[in-house]
């Protein structure tokens, strides 16, 4: 009788990493490992922007938009807030950036992720307090 392996489960620390090191790779601009922190049918929203991104493909696609039109991005990290046992993981941030066209960004952002059992988002809520950067 083939016996089932289980995973253990993720811990506070490791969701903690999982989302600085998702921002690092942000911040680094490295679109394939931006890419890999989310299940092939996560959903990215926006909330005060009103656009929402379903799948691998569109996340990519907005993401490769924003890296491309931008000449710096930086996420510092204010307060995390971590519930291992939903695997729920809540961030404020200030992002600061400046666009190719020029445009500096200097604002306060919220993210909130939904993460599976294998460490992949596979729901990220964003509320920003500025314009969005992202499309």
């Amino acid at each position: 009788m083939a016996t089932q392996q289980t995973r253990p489960p993720l811990t506070h620390s490791d969701l903690c990493v999982l989302a600085h090191k998702y921002f690092q790779a942000v911040d680094t601009r490295d679109i394939d490992t931006i890419v890999s922190f989310f299940a092939p049918d996560a959903m990215l929203r926006v909330y005060t922007d009103n656009v929402t991104y379903h799948g691998a493909v569109e996340i990519r696609g907005m993401f490769t938009g924003f890296v491309n039109n931008s000449k710096t991005i930086f996420h510092d990290i204010k307060n995390i807030i971590v519930d291992p046992v939903t695997r729920r993981v809540a961030i404020e941030q200030r992002y600061t950036g400046e666009l190719i066209d020029g445009t500096r960004n200097d604002m306060d952002n919220c993210n909130f992720f939904d993460v599976d059992e294998d460490g992949k988002f596979t729901r990220v809520l964003i509320w920003m307090s500025g314009t969005n950067p992202l499309k």
